[in-house]
């Protein structure tokens, strides 16, 4: 299986066609920084307090992708750091950080344990996300 980036790449590419024009020359630059983007505040959230939490309740589907802290970081991670170095406008970047949710939603896809191996920095987080993932399948599957 592809790695979560390469993923995620795939959703954002797969949420942009045919509705957000983007230049071509730097169609892939922003399609690896809105992966990035993503990937970062996954990354960032499972660092604070809570973080583990957040991140089980988006891929579980407890939060939606649209309410969650997760999306809003995206975002701003997204407007700060890609759209302004490459000098989209605001029309483009306002109608990708709409998408944002669409595709930050398609993580529910991806295998627990890959994104727990991607953004968990230490054994610890690793292990509270897989306490709580399987305390979480537990009572769906009645194990």
């Amino acid at each position: 299986m592809a790695d979560i980036s390469s993923l995620i790449k795939q959703f954002a590419t797969e949420a942009v066609a045919g509705k957000i024009e983007i230049p071509e020359n730097i169609k892939d630059k922003v399609l690896g920084g809105i992966s990035d983007s993503i990937f970062d505040s996954v990354k960032q959230t499972a660092q604070k307090s809570g973080g583990i939490q957040q991140i089980t309740e988006l891929v579980t589907g407890a939060t939606s992708a649209s309410s969650s802290p997760i999306t809003t970081l995206a975002s701003k991670i997204f407007q700060s750091g890609v759209a302004e170095k490459l000098g989209l406008s605001p029309a483009v970047t306002s109608a990708i950080t709409t998408m944002l949710p669409t595709i930050i939603d398609k993580l529910k896809d991806l295998d627990l344990d890959e994104v727990i191996s991607a953004v968990g920095k230490s054994d610890a987080a690793q292990g509270a996300l897989k306490k709580v993932a399987t305390s979480i399948f537990g009572k769906l599957f009645g194990k």
